[in-house]
């Protein structure tokens, strides 16, 4: 019978796929780590060079509500779209 082709008594493979697998799984936790403190680290963000919306936002009224919908209709209909789920044609 033929000797297997990956026959190794000594496991002389296994010994360096073991350092192989070992520096890797060392390298994957300090990598690890480090994105764990990076993300912990309390660093105060930059402010943004934009204005601050000063207005708050608030919920429209009824006729509000209303002009809003008959504008979204009339855009609809100007666009040349069939009617809109929903809305009264």
């Amino acid at each position: 019978m033929a000797q297997p082709v990956f026959f190794d008594p000594r496991q002389a493979r296994w010994k360096r796929l073991r350092w192989l697998f070992d520096a890797l799984a060392v390298s994957f936790m300090l990598l690890v780590s480090f994105f764990i403190y990076n993300v912990l680290h309390d660093e105060p963000l930059p402010t943004l060079l934009w204005k601050t919306e000063t207005k708050p936002y608030h919920a429209l009224r009824e006729s509000e509500r209303e002009k809003a919908k008959e504008r979204r209709r009339q855009a609809a209909l100007k666009r040349g779209q069939r009617r809109i789920p929903g809305l009264p044609s």
